[in-house]
């Protein structure tokens, strides 16, 4: 299938769109880490045990988290198509 040159000008804006979210996320994240000085892989375990408590902070890091698993997941796609 050939994509026509809006269909590639639209994927390349939602491309870009990926990234800034993930960048968002990615910052957000980061500070979570620093914050509570634990990687997010470590934390996505306990929290996901129940072992990090109700903490706002906590689901807002688990949320990002995810989320930014979906951005990634998006921007691949666009990625592979756009090639």
């Amino acid at each position: 299938m050939e994509l026509t040159e809006e269909i590639k000008i639209s994927l390349k804006r939602e491309y870009t769109l990926c990234s800034n979210a993930m960048a968002f996320y990615e910052k957000a994240i980061k500070d979570f880490e620093q914050k509570y000085h634990s990687p997010t892989d470590t934390f996505l375990k306990q929290f996901e045990s129940g072992k990090m408590g109700d903490d706002a902070d906590f689901f807002d890091w688990y949320a990002f988290a995810k989320l930014l698993e979906q951005w990634e997941k998006t921007q691949s796609v666009l990625r592979s198509v756009l090639q």
